[in-house]
């Protein structure tokens, strides 16, 4: 009985339960896997064999620069991948293909009948990347698609470095939701606005680094259209948007360029990069007042010809950054709770600070160079981050590159410190960045300290020393910090005092009075074995 029982027990156990769930669940585990682990499953039994010939989505990428073989034996090998990944199979939902290969005119053949294989089997998501040499007059060489892959069946259709030309015009995608281009190229005029008008399901859209669109590119009809992005198009100079239900348009212009989107009331998310905010181009305030939804607000380097004027009673969220020389603004946002506001190079004194209004703000976060705090502080921002409800939670952090070591000081308590010692301690020091913010000490990110070119030393100075600890925990364990790190190091300022600058150790010491201080430093990988 006793042996029969224990071989009853080990057959329980040597039960694959993975392989008896539902082919659906299977393919649903599969696609949270790298494809080429979900490749190789197909050799663990005849079940998994069944479940790979059955798996809908092909996600390959073929560098040529990785492989050591003649370009006619890399084509073997493409061949024979789709081979086994596309032609065995009876359907497919997901065809991504991303290709390295300097030669296109050999690739197109393959590449041609891979996609016609793809629609055979009724794809409906179709992702294109193809990176190949120059032609003859220096121009990236561009892969023109078979007009047969535009099919009614496709939902998702994503091309990078492709070309479309006349042949194209007449293109009907009557199911597609998301369109994405970039790097595209158009040889026709208004091609791109003639093949839009026959994508009446849009709910995505991203068009970016295209030439060829022409001097205006018209978005009209798509009641779906909820996510719109432009970035940086060639020769455009009017973009006019009609979508009733769009909540979401980003553009990132180089040239000025006229923006219509009175037609967009149900707006809630607004990001401009280079625009004109001049009434020829985008009339920034009397659009927001017709943005009765508009929750957030993103201006990057915009243009203005005397300043930035904002005023809206909807906007929870205003993003003003990457200005190079900041024009001065006039804000009054009564029900603002997130201020992302960052400058670093000139600064109009015209700024008025004090007249800024935003009694509800939470969040909060600055960043200066020297010179633009300085010019800031001269229209009023001391007084500005006074009038804030929560400017005693506020927190100062100040960067300096040294030859040996970036050294960082983060503050708990900007409060605490006078500005007069603060600007004095500037003209000494001469930091890179300064950044006041409301974010918690233990919450600051890795990301503000990549890319590591030299060991780091964060100098804190807290109100806990459970602050000190939790920031500690979490650089060291963020995956980010890992992969750049190959040492975290939590040590009492006394320690390093001998490495800091003068200037440094002067005015830690002078604001560590009652409060809890230490150092964490980092160490960056050179990928050689040896610390940097």
């Amino acid at each position: 009985m006793a042996t029969d029982g224990k071989r009853n027990k080990t057959d329980k156990e040597s039960i694959d339960y993975i392989s008896s769930l539902p082919e659906s669940v299977i393919h649903r585990i599969l696609s949270l896997l790298p494809f080429k682990q979900i490749v190789s499953t197909s050799v663990l039994s005849k079940t998994w064999n069944r479940f790979w010939s059955n798996y809908p989505n092909i996600d390959l990428t073929l560098d040529f620069g990785f492989h050591y073989c003649p370009r006619p034996q890399f084509l073997s090998i493409f061949e024979g991948i789709m081979d086994q990944c596309l032609f065995r199979k009876d359907c497919i939902q997901k065809l991504d293909l991303n290709i390295n290969f300097p030669v296109l005119e050999e690739l197109v053949p393959f590449l041609d009948r891979s996609l016609g294989a793809a629609v055979v089997r009724n794809v409906s998501e179709l992702v294109i990347k193809i990176h190949c040499g120059k032609e003859r007059d220096g121009t990236n060489s561009l892969y023109s698609i078979p007009e047969e892959v535009f099919t009614g069946s496709l939902k998702v259709l994503e091309m990078e470095r492709c070309k479309f030309e006349g042949r194209h015009a007449c293109i009907e995608l009557p199911c597609l939701q998301k369109f994405t281009l970039n790097c595209c190229t158009f040889f026709g005029e208004n091609l791109l606005n003639k093949i839009l008008c026959g994508c009446p399901e849009l709910e995505f859209l991203d068009v970016s680094f295209c030439e060829g669109v022409g001097d205006c590119l018209s978005v009209v009809s798509k009641p779906r259209l909820k996510y719109f992005n432009v970035c940086h198009l060639k020769e455009i100079a009017r973009i006019e948007v009609f979508a009733p239900s769009l909540e979401t348009f980003k553009c990132t212009t180089v040239t000025p360029c006229a923006i219509d989107l009175a037609r967009c009331s149900a707006l809630k998310c607004l990001e401009l990069g280079g625009a004109d905010l001049s009434a020829d181009y985008v009339p920034i305030q009397d659009l927001l007042s017709k943005l009765l939804y508009i929750e957030k607000l993103q201006l990057s380097n915009c243009r203005v010809a005397d300043k930035i004027e904002i005023s809206s009673s909807c906007l929870k969220k205003l993003v003003i950054i990457d200005y190079i020389n900041f024009p001065g603004a006039e804000i009054d946002l009564p029900n603002l709770l997130d201020l992302d506001f960052s400058v670093t190079g000139p600064c109009n004194s015209r700024s008025n600070f004090s007249s800024w209004n935003l009694p509800k703000v939470e969040e909060i976060h600055m960043g200066f160079s020297v010179q633009s705090f300085r010019a800031l502080c001269r229209a009023g921002l001391k007084g500005f981050l006074m009038k804030l409800h929560n400017y005693e939670n506020l927190n100062l952090l100040i960067e300096c590159k040294g030859l040996q070591m970036q050294n960082f000081i983060v503050f708990e308590k900007l409060h605490a410190i006078s500005f007069s010692s603060l600007n004095t301690f500037l003209k000494k020091a001469m930091p890179q960045f300064i950044v006041i913010s409301s974010r918690r000490v233990e919450n600051l990110s890795g990301r503000m300290l990549i890319p590591i070119s030299r060991p780091i030393s964060l100098s804190l100075i807290c109100s806990s020393r459970r602050s000190i600890e939790l920031l500690y925990r979490n650089l060291s364990s963020d995956k980010s910090m890992q992969f750049a790190c190959s040492d975290f190091l939590l040590v009492s300022t006394e320690e390093i005092e001998d490495e800091m600058d003068p200037a440094w150790k002067s005015f830690i010491k002078m604001h560590s009075t009652g409060y809890e201080t230490a150092t964490i430093i980092l160490r960056g990988r050179n990928w050689l074995g040896d610390l940097v």
